[in-house]
């Protein structure tokens, strides 16, 4: 931990505290303030005036008690001015680069989207350059509808699936595109001189996750329902977590070491462990849909055979059902309507689809059963599978998961079902560009900007 040796650095690191305070725990007065980050009376004061000045947060009326008007009236004192943090301070942009498809949705700076579009493309034969252009025409469409100044976005977060480089920023490899090694950090800040971040899609869904988890994240907008008064706790609103969906509403010690698994149209993982999202030595890592399962098996879309994700994904499903050889190249997409007729054939009878999904439920467990026998087993959550093909893999899920995990019950498999896999990415890119934004820009004592246009 970094040591605190001026008077300036303390200021700084003040106002980082106080803006995650107002970022985890939504409006709040001076009072509550005091307590969540524990500092005095005279900080806070010192702090949220500047902050105020800065336009970085914003007074706003505090939310009025249930009552009649004539016992309100009565009550002594000035209502404690509530703070929050102010919408029109940043802009940060997410971009995501999924298979056939791009996509942008900007957010104001409480976290709430102001503006989404997306366009369809053909990322196995896309070039660079042409890749460049899309993007490049699809945010600048999107700045230029929503009203927002350029020098207000202060923050892009481009998500993709494949493996990412450690420092996050570009791509090295990844199984939709055939583009390796691609700066686009440096592309990115070129034309909009704001930070950037690249990111896997699995691990922006994790850091979601993870912040829902320990009641961090949630948009001032979504709490203002529930929030009857100030001194409410700030924890009763929001969904239900998945902790809380597995029965286990008031455990923590698992918060901090969890595996997010995601079974799409390709198999990703992304682990926190001790509070860290893991990370390999040279790039993003965690490559879990490409590690082996079967020596010499099934080809998978990276074009080694016997990934798992060779008999996970729902190509490698799709292909085992219709009893495609092993070999047949794995089809760009699968209809959804399609998969979800296989998942029903599969549970009436026996056959083809029902040993594909107990296939895939072997080959997600063998893989889950390594890491534990690595990491101590951990709480996996699949994401993007419903609960009916999860039924159809359960079983053999868990039968390799007891041989492989030395007989130990520790780790447990959720489903995720209370968003898409889409909405759980833009969720953790927008988090971790907002944190950025706190920390880094406005919590090192920037202002927020104010420009009548963007200008591209």
């Amino acid at each position: 931990m970094a040591t605190i040796t001026t008077s300036d650095e303390l200021r700084l690191f003040n106002r980082s505290r106080v803006l995650s305070s107002l970022r985890s725990g939504g409006r709040q007065s001076r009072t509550r303030l005091c307590q969540s980050t524990g500092l005095s009376a005279s900080t806070i004061s010192q702090v949220t005036a500047d902050l105020i000045t800065d336009g970085v947060i914003e007074r706003v009326q505090p939310p009025q008690p249930s009552g009649n008007s004539a016992s309100i009236s009565n009550r002594r004192g000035r209502p404690q001015v509530v703070l929050r943090l102010n919408p029109d301070a940043a802009t940060t942009a997410v971009l995501t680069l999924l298979l056939n498809k791009l996509e942008v949705t900007l957010y104001d700076y409480c976290g709430d989207a102001i503006y989404s579009a997306e366009e369809s493309v053909t990322t196995a034969s896309m070039s660079l350059s042409v890749l460049k252009k899309r993007l490049f025409g699809l945010l600048d469409s999107a700045l230029l509808a929503s009203g927002c100044p350029l020098d207000k976005l202060q923050h892009i977060t481009l998500v993709c699936q494949g493996t990412v480089t450690r420092d996050n920023s570009g791509l090295i490899w990844s199984p939709i595109t055939p583009l390796t090694n691609v700066d686009f950090r440096g592309m990115l800040e070129d034309r909009y001189r704001a930070e950037v971040t690249v990111a896997n899609d699995c691990k922006m869904m994790a850091r979601a996750i993870y912040y829902e988890r320990r009641d961090h994240g949630r948009t001032d907008c979504a709490r203002q329902e529930h929030e009857q008064q100030d001194d409410v706790k700030q924890h009763e609103a929001g969904q239900t977590s998945v902790l809380q969906t597995a029965g286990e509403k008031n455990q923590r010690p698992a918060d901090d070491d969890f595996a997010v698994l995601l079974s799409s149209y390709g198999i990703g993982l992304a682990y926190f462990h001790h509070g860290d999202i893991l990370t390999g030595s040279q790039s993003s890592g965690t490559e879990f849909g490409h590690m082996l399962f079967q020596s010499g098996g099934a080809l998978c879309r990276c074009g080694r055979r016997g990934c798992i994700e060779a008999y996970a994904s729902e190509y490698a499903i799709w292909r085992r059902a219709s009893g495609l050889a092993a070999d047949t190249l794995p089809t760009d997409d699968v209809p959804k309507e399609a998969f979800k007729e296989m998942v029903q054939q599969a549970r009436l009878k026996p056959g083809l689809a029902r040993d594909a999904f107990e296939e895939a439920g072997a080959a997600i467990g063998q893989g889950l059963s390594n890491l534990f026998a690595i990491f101590d087993p951990f709480p996996a959550i699949l994401v993007g599978i419903d609960g009916d093909a999860f039924g159809l893999m359960e079983k053999s899920m868990r039968t390799h998961l007891k041989h492989y995990g030395n007989n130990q019950e520790g780790g447990s498999v959720l489903i995720y079902d209370q968003a898409s896999e889409r909405n759980l990415t833009r969720t953790g890119a927008c988090l971790h560009s907002l944190s950025y934004i706190d920390e880094n820009v406005f919590g090192f004592g920037g202002s927020a900007k104010v420009q009548e246009t963007a200008a591209l």
